[in-house]
Parts: structure tokens; sequence; C-alpha cells
């Protein structure tokens, strides 16, 4: 599997798909998903529902774990989310980089910014890499 495979997939995901997720960069190791600021992912108060950034988070950590090792598929095994300040306006990015991988496991944190830069969420993802079915 190439990096170009991978960005094919993670578009194709059903999911992401639905939630409007895009990729905007993916680099061994590295990965950079976006979200656009839209009022079905609000909650009241006018602010980002903590369920749509954690899938993004979750999702960017997935995807620095799979480019780090292309090929294999991978699971979320433990993801831990520090809320730091509300996402008011978008588009909202995920930004993870790989800590360390290796056969059976990948360490991954990942920072989330809002639409103006602003350090909003910070997290740490554990993925268990499988063989594809």
């Amino acid at each position: 599997m190439s990096i170009d495979v991978l960005r094919e997939l993670l578009e194709a995901d059903p999911f992401l798909k639905a939630l409007g997720v895009k990729v905007e960069s993916i680099a061994p190791g590295d990965c950079v998903l976006r979200l656009d600021f839209r009022e079905e992912l609000t909650r009241f108060g006018g602010i980002m529902n903590g369920g749509a950034i954690a899938t993004l988070m979750d999702a960017a950590g997935g995807c620095a774990a799979l480019a780090y090792n292309l090929g294999r598929n991978e699971v979320t095994v433990d993801l831990s989310i520090s809320f730091m300040k509300p996402v008011a306006e978008g588009p909202v990015r995920a930004r993870a980089n790989l800590v360390r991988g290796g056969k059976a496991l990948a360490f991954v944190e990942m920072k989330l910014e809002d639409g103006r830069g602003e350090l909003c969420a910070a997290a740490k993802g554990t993925y268990m890499y499988l063989d594809w079915p």
C-alpha cells in the first residue's frame, strides 16, 4: 500500500465521509485531517460537539499509525482527550504525530486547532495493528 492508496481509503471511508472529514496531508507517521464547522456538528451554545472533535482526532491518530506501517489495518485501543477550549469556528484541524511505532502497537499524539489556529484539544492514542481480512 502507498500513501496515495491510504489517502483514497480514508476519503472513501463511509463514516468519515458522512461527517465531512477531509485529508489535508499524510506522511509516514504523520497525518492532518480537516473538518468544516457546520451547524449539524454543534451543540447548544453554538460550539462544536465533543464527539465530532473526538472522532476527528481519533481518525487522525489512526491515519498516522497507518501511514507509519503501510499495508496494515488498525483499531483504537486507548484514546485520551483533554478539551482545552470550546471550538466556535472552523475549519478545525487535527494533527497527529507518531511517538513510537512497533509491530503490534503505535503510540500517537494529536492536537486540534480551531479556525484561528488556536489549540483547543490534545490527545494521546494507542492503536493496534491488524491484518486486513
